[in-house]
């Protein structure tokens, strides 16, 4: 069996965000299984993997020895930074360097979105199996219909998180579903399951896709209820300008948790809130069901699939002020049932282990 796996993303400087976390769930899982992993991202390399190497274009351009070296470090990321390379840099996946690289390994997992530079991997003629895990919502089903008509025959495969995110559409190429799960799953699982559906919760990046201030604005006609908005972003100001504007004292925006807190961050809240236009998962909607929340959530992403419950999913005929108005007349009982209801649900098809099997089967045993 070939197992030397090459794990590529871009990464953000910061180290956060929903691309980082899967991709930590998906090297833990191949690694388990006896894979040699290993990760590259173009830029803001750290040792976000344990013990793993974590390569970027620097080590591939001037050596992984030389760049590891202290002294070196700086003089090179300078220099490859430097406005005179910058055409190195923009044609660096079709560099020498890059594909000497790449030949160290046998498969290769991109999570990247359409539009993602690292896209060239999938659409050159290197002899490696490549899967691209879209870790973003498809606009249009362009791109996989010229892949259709280029790449059949090569070793190359899609990875959707869910059916819905398709919309009926059918690649040539063969593609795979495979959905997220907790990576803080053990602890995630004892946060406390009890009959209260009065604190609510928003959780992500501060982003336009988001649709936090609409939140916001439905939550200034429940004053019984109250809203927590968990993140960073640049977007944090305009949250803070509304709630000044419309005197709320039940929202309040409670900050970033890191991934070692998040338990924490679970136990101050009942109900998750998803108002997103787009998404793939999310990721937080996974780690709400093993922390046995309520959700409510737009029809967006791996959502209406993992939710299976209409009656908290934000359309046109059901809106969140809807929503959280039956909520308002649920029993403790009903609350107690739906919470247990997701909870099963996570355990069942979206634990550590089912996802995990699905990975090693996808990757580690599938034959093109």
């Amino acid at each position: 069996m070939k197992n030397k796996v090459l794990v590529v993303g871009p990464l953000n400087k910061d180290g956060v965000g929903g691309r980082l976390e899967e991709m930590k769930v998906w090297v833990n899982a191949l690694s388990s299984s006896g894979a040699n992993v290993e990760v590259f991202t173009r830029f803001n390399s750290a040792p976000y993997f344990g013990d793993l190497p974590v390569w970027e274009s620097t080590h591939v351009i001037f050596g992984k020895k030389k760049i590891e070296i202290r002294i070196f470090k700086k003089i090179i990321l300078r220099i490859w930074g430097s406005h005179f390379l910058k055409f190195k840099r923009d044609k660096f996946f079709y560099s020498k360097p890059w594909y000497r690289f790449l030949s160290e390994y046998d498969k290769v997992i991109l999570f990247i979105t359409d539009t993602s530079s690292e896209r060239i991997i999938f659409e050159s003629n290197i002899p490696q199996e490549v899967f691209i895990r879209f870790t973003g919502t498809l606009k249009n089903f362009e791109k996989l219909i010229i892949d259709g008509n280029n790449l059949k025959g090569r070793p190359r495969n899609y990875i959707f998180h869910d059916k819905n995110l398709l919309q009926n559409f059918i690649p040539e190429l063969p593609y795979f579903f495979i959905d997220q799960t907790a990576i803080q799953e053990e602890v995630l699982l004892n946060v406390a399951i009890n009959s209260n559906c009065k604190t609510f919760a928003m959780i992500g990046l501060f982003m336009e896709v988001k649709q936090v201030e609409e939140v916001i604005n439905t939550f200034s006609r429940f004053p019984d209820f109250n809203l927590l908005i968990f993140g960073k972003g640049e977007l944090e100001s305009s949250y803070r300008k509304l709630i000044l504007e419309k005197k709320l004292s039940n929202v309040i925006i409670r900050g970033f948790f890191p991934a070692g807190k998040m338990h924490l961050m679970f136990n101050e809240f009942d109900c998750l809130i998803i108002n997103s236009s787009e998404e793939t998962g999310p990721m937080t909607g996974v780690e709400a069901m093993a922390a046995g929340k309520t959700i409510i959530s737009s029809s967006v992403g791996a959502m209406p699939g993992r939710l299976s419950n209409d009656e908290f999913i934000i359309g046109p005929i059901n809106s969140l002020e809807m929503i959280l108005s039956r909520i308002r007349m649920q029993s403790k009982e009903e609350i107690v049932a739906e919470r247990n209801r997701l909870r099963n649900r996570y355990i069942n098809f979206y634990s550590n282990r089912a996802i995990s099997m699905q990975i090693k089967e996808t990757i580690l045993e599938n034959n093109v």
